[in-house]
């Protein structure tokens, strides 16, 4: 155990020396070295609080804690490396040279298809799925086998849920899983009425296969559900949001409402603030620590993620549709003109199935006619290209670019140009990669700045 640790703190401390960001790889050859690593190390710690769910982990994952951390010291894997590797790799990172942890609670995202390989080496207390959404086809398969893999790990462990009631397939999870279950959810005035056009997974009840019907909704497959012939339906959330752009009061019974100021925008993100404040409550947090946590926050990597280059560039990660038309929902809605890149692998940590794209709702850019150029980038250029072609985008704002550094370049360029902000869509692999290549160009940008106004002084 003392060895493993030593050889993965000294891989940790020669990526960091090389700039990487030492998310996974020391975890990953850890775990050769030492098989049971995670099961070992997982002794060491008194409770775990498990994130998992298709979208919004990373972002409720650090917004929890974030809010914890005011309170006692927490372990936690908040850069979104949420495979076993990376589970490991953030052991080592709060260990000390001999294995030892100083805190005594850990905060891990989870990947839904590792999740059942590592449930039994955890003491987990508290496990929040998020939602439920088809994700990478080849990795998890479809909707039934990744709700089977999260099954395979509730049973494993004696954790308590928290589990989005906005979701039918949460709520299907929260039903034949036989242990105390909190919901959380929207306020229903807040739902929208009308004809949905986003693609919906959870269509059908999962009791009696009959579709959903629907009142009222969020986005995908959220929404005041109802079947019509069986008693499944949408249950009363323990904790109750009520978002309103800037903010959002958290609403509980017997419990004064609670006002949040919100450190990310957009509907999927107030999910995941309400999610983290309703897990926070759960584990016995009052209000001055989740306002704290939330006052403390930083986006982690792609997720609204700002960066002060020439051109006021957002990055945000996409990886299936449901997650893919917020993101998209959200560049539309900023008020003025744009420029957009969008860049698509379809390495393993992508999925290598991009099939996807044609299930987002791309369409909203066609709508709009405030983005005045598209660039897109990475391996599968051509076909996102394809993509924004058949949605109704004017070809002649597309080109293509497929090194991603060059196609943010351009944007960039375009964007001082034009005076406009720049919006980048990127999936897992080319995300990182961006970070490194917009935080340069930010601190070039920075410098630069300070010479010119040292010179007029």
């Amino acid at each position: 155990m003392m060895f493993a640790t030593l050889i993965g703190k000294f891989v940790t401390g020669l990526l960091r020396l090389r700039g990487k960001d030492a998310t996974s790889f020391p975890g990953k050859l850890v775990l050769r070295l030492s098989p049971r690593f995670i099961h070992k190390m997982g002794r060491r710690i008194e409770r775990v609080i498990v994130v998992t769910g298709t979208n919004g982990k990373t972002t409720t994952t650090s917004l929890l804690a974030a809010m914890m951390q005011h309170d006692e010291p927490i372990i936690t894997n908040h850069k979104g490396a949420n495979l076993a590797q990376g589970i490991a790799t953030a052991f080592i990172q709060h260990a000390n040279w001999r294995g030892r942890f100083r805190a005594k609670t850990a905060v891990l995202e989870v990947d839904e298809a590792t999740f059942p390989h590592i449930a039994e080496a955890l003491p987990i207390v508290i496990t929040i799925v998020t939602n439920v959404f088809r994700d990478q086809l080849d990795r998890y398969g479809e909707l039934d086998a990744t709700v089977e893999k999260l099954f395979a790990a509730i049973r494993k462990t004696d954790a308590c849920l928290v589990l989005n009631a906005d979701d039918p397939i949460c709520r299907n999870i929260g039903l034949r899983a036989s242990r105390k279950t909190f919901y959380y959810g929207m306020a229903r005035e807040t739902a929208r009425s009308g004809e949905r056009q986003q693609m919906r997974d959870g269509q059908f009840c999962l009791r009696c296969g009959h579709e959903l019907q629907y009142s009222a909704f969020w986005y995908g497959q959220l929404g005041l559900y109802q079947c019509p012939n069986c008693d499944f339906g949408r249950p009363h959330p323990e904790f109750i949001g009520i978002y309103q752009g800037k903010a959002m009061t958290l609403q509980e019974a017997d419990v004064p409402d609670l006002h949040l100021t919100m450190p990310v925008q957009g509907l999927y993100n107030a999910y995941n603030v309400l999610a983290a404040a309703s897990g926070a409550r759960v584990v016995g947090l009052w209000a001055e620590p989740i306002h704290q946590g939330l006052a403390d926050y930083i986006p982690p990597d792609g997720r609204m993620q700002a960066f002060n280059t020439a051109a006021t560039t957002t990055l945000n990660l996409i990886k299936n549709p449901t997650g893919c038309d917020s993101v998209v929902q959200a560049v539309v809605t900023e008020p003025g003109r744009k420029t957009v890149v969008i860049g698509i692998n379809d390495l393993a940590a992508d999925g290598r199935d991009v099939s996807w794209l044609w299930d987002a709702d791309f369409e909203l850019f066609a709508e709009t006619h405030d983005i005045d150029k598209f660039f897109t980038s990475g391996l599968r250029a051509e076909d996102m290209a394809l993509r924004l072609k058949y949605a109704g985008v004017d070809e002649a704002k597309i080109s293509i670019e497929p090194d991603m550094d060059k196609a943010v370049q351009l944007a960039i360029d375009a964007g001082v140009e034009r005076d406009t902000p720049v919006f980048i869509l990127s999936t897992y692999t080319l995300l990182h990669k961006t970070v490194h290549t917009l935080s340069a160009k930010a601190r070039e940008h920075e410098s630069t700045n300070t010479e010119y106004r040292a010179s007029v002084s």
